[in-house]
């Protein structure tokens, strides 16, 4: 016997389609309006006024016209432009030195040992210290008159200036010591979903212990490595807290001059400039950061 083809399809039930397809069009719409709102609200509404406001726009309690001037200001003037390469200086090398602690100490939490557990909760224990709160401990202990310096001093020795110095250590050490334990949670938890297997197939082939940390733990931690790295730079890029209250005369991070600029040289517009270029740069590292991960994507598939 012959199959039996369906026939055309009769125009009462393709209007039906039709109009259940448009109905489910506008569900969608319903359902995410207000998530999209929330973002137009609170997040593209804000960068756009921002944006017009750095090049003379969308001014407040007075008429503007467009202009580059702010941006043009921001690169002649090397207070603003020393403040971008300071900031973006304490953010490479605090995501620098937390990933290399990190990676470290997050393969040793892979490993059983006495007091594993009690390890695990204690280098969480950053995670509920506010930044502000971690800055004045650690000015309490670094600082020039602080105690370890009081203390060195009995014996006649002279305590290194790791605080207020042009490089900002001191801003470093309190980031690294608040951003360790973030990268931890992410490494640790990507590490702990690494089959077994591969690193014992690994040893079994002759590769040592750092061998297998280097090339097989390392490259299928990747995913995690990447996102804490990415998320501690752009946090560390635009920390206003702990420069503000420990860095040096100069040069300022670039979060604490758009402060003064803005509160106390109600200078809005070039605070908004300025705060468009830490907007833009940050951008451009997750653009950056995306095109990596789809190059190292696109290979595997």
């Amino acid at each position: 016997m012959g199959e039996v083809l369906p026939g055309p399809v009769p125009a009462v039930e393709r209007s039906r389609l039709a109009a259940r397809r448009r109905r489910d069009r506008w569900v969608d719409l319903l359902l995410l309006l207000p998530g999209v709102g929330f973002l137009a609200l609170f997040l593209v509404v804000p960068l756009a006024q921002v944006f017009l406001r750095s090049v003379g726009l969308a001014l407040i309690g007075e008429a503007g016209h467009f202009t580059w001037d702010h941006y043009r200001q921001f690169w002649v003037e090397a207070q603003y432009r020393d403040g971008f390469f300071f900031s973006l200086w304490l953010g490479v090398a605090s995501t620098v030195i937390s990933l290399a602690t990190a990676l470290t100490f997050s393969a040793l939490m892979q490993v059983r040992f006495p007091g594993r557990l009690v390890v695990s909760v204690l280098y969480k224990v950053p995670l509920v210290v506010p930044s502000l709160v971690a800055a004045f401990l650690i000015l309490s202990l670094v600082a020039p008159g602080g105690i370890l310096a009081r203390l060195v001093a009995h014996w006649g020795w002279e305590w290194p200036r790791l605080v207020y110095d042009r490089w900002g250590w001191g801003i470093i050490f309190v980031l690294v010591w608040h951003n360790v334990p973030f990268m931890m949670v992410i490494i640790s938890a990507v590490m702990a979903g690494i089959a077994q297997d591969i690193n014992d197939a690994a040893r079994n082939l002759g590769a040592s212990p750092w061998e297998v940390f280097r090339f097989v733990t390392v490259p299928l931690s990747m995913p995690g490595v990447s996102a804490a790295a990415l998320l501690v730079f752009i946090q560390v890029f635009g920390a206003f807290a702990v420069p503000s209250l420990m860095e040096s005369a100069y040069p300022l991070a670039l979060p604490v001059i758009m402060q003064t600029e803005m509160m106390d040289r109600a200078n809005w517009a070039l605070a908004s400039a300025l705060g468009s270029v830490l907007t833009i740069a940050s951008a451009i590292v997750l653009f950056a950061y995306y095109r990596l991960v789809q190059g190292r994507e696109s290979p595997a598939r």
